[in-house]
């Protein structure tokens, strides 16, 4: 199985994943990257932290994809 690496990106921080996680395809990985995601998003809202997340896919060639999203947290 394709190994793949998740490395998170935030305003203030970037972790690089130096372990990866044996994944059976590329499609497995993006849906395991969009998961990632939205859990830093809940994460972060205990701790305001708002604007741009990311974690980025690499296999051990090189980035393959990015899932992102901007968080604006708005009193009103």
């Amino acid at each position: 199985m394709p190994k793949y690496f998740f490395d998170h990106h935030s305003n203030t921080s970037i972790e690089i994943d130096d372990d990866g996680i044996d994944l059976p395809d590329v499609d497995a990985a993006r849906r395991l990257a969009l998961e990632a995601l939205g859990q830093s998003v809940l994460d972060g809202a205990p701790r305001s932290l708002m604007g741009r997340l990311a974690i980025e896919v690499r296999d051990p060639h090189g980035p393959i994809l990015r899932a992102s999203a901007t968080v604006v947290l708005e009193e009103l």
